[in-house]
């Protein structure tokens, strides 16, 4: 049961689409039908909300500050149907997840199957995608739990865990590298490497490897994707640089294996478990995140 206007919900979907007709295929209703809400919200308010533009609508002044309240008062919402829902007993609250590809193949899975013994009629929505996105989703409250890998401090997200993984290089069972314990970027170096690409190097700890090292390495291909970049390490087309919890599946299979790079100094992997400062979590919201950080602090210390 939705608790924010009509008007309000469609405001924040033709906002976050720039399109009415957009907006409109997502809402499910006529593009008239949004056009009034928006009209009629302008005409209470006394101020032009969006600028009319020929490919588009863009935020006015009033638009963007509305928008941030409207997203504050979503947060809110959920927060209070969160709790209503437990208080009536029917766990039908829904978490919505931002999260790192390599948490969605084998222990972010297994975290939602211990939750739902407890929770069984929990809903989830789950996006993926780089660090930044991430941490933008918790801040406005368009997520409620972020994992996300060496992120930048920021005062407006909490962090409820963090751990700490040995990067290394990744490389398919039969590679000449493969018998080794440890490798060095140089030994790499004579082989064709899998980088990930301009995206997903920023801020990366490959980034913050090759800052110490001045290795030059043969590219075969540069990827947007963990799973492209394991899908080709594991042909046997060349070698990445990940960290376990990116190659648990493939290393328990034994597609993949991992070397520790033993190049000094590299840090590890950071990944941590955040929410939006101030947040407060309804019990079942809670319970997962502490599953989460459990979870998360075993896979570390296996790692």
């Amino acid at each position: 049961m939705p608790l924010m206007t009509i008007a309000l919900r469609y405001f924040e979907e033709v906002a976050r689409q720039g399109s009415l007709r957009k907006a409109a295929e997502r809402l499910h209703v006529a593009a008239s039908a949004v056009n009034r809400q928006i009209l009629k919200l302008e005409e209470e308010l006394g101020v032009p909300l969006f600028e009319r533009l020929p490919r588009g609508l863009r935020l006015s002044s009033a638009g963007e500050l509305l928008l941030y309240q409207t997203r504050q008062w979503q947060r809110d919402e959920r927060q209070i149907l969160g709790v209503l829902d437990e208080i009536r007993g029917t766990g039908c609250a829904e978490i919505r997840i931002a999260s790192v590809e390599s948490m969605t193949d084998m222990a972010l899975p297994d975290v939602m199957k211990r939750f739902g013994q407890r929770y069984p009629k929990v809903r989830f929505q789950l996006l993926t995608g780089l660090t930044d996105m991430i941490v933008d989703r918790i801040v406005s409250g368009e997520s409620d739990i972020g994992i996300c890998v060496n992120p930048n401090p920021n005062p407006r997200v909490r962090t409820l865990c963090r751990a700490t993984f040995r990067f290394g290089a990744v490389m398919a069972s039969g590679h000449p590298l493969a018998g080794k314990p440890e490798v060095r970027l140089q030994d790499c170096a004579e082989y064709p490497v899998i980088l990930p690409d301009r995206d997903m190097f920023r801020g990366s700890t490959l980034e913050q490897a090759l800052a110490h090292h001045q290795v030059e390495f043969r590219v075969l291909a540069e990827c947007s994707r963990l799973l492209s970049i394991k899908s080709l390490a594991s042909a046997g087309l060349g070698i990445a640089f990940l960290n376990p919890l990116d190659v648990a599946r493939e290393v328990q299979r034994g597609e993949l294996v991992f070397r520790p790079l033993k190049d000094r100094p590299i840090d590890g992997a950071r990944i941590d478990i955040c929410v939006a400062q101030g947040r407060s979590m309804p019990p079942a919201m809670a319970y997962f995140a502490e599953l989460l950080s459990e979870t998360l602090t075993e896979e570390e210390g296996r790692g």
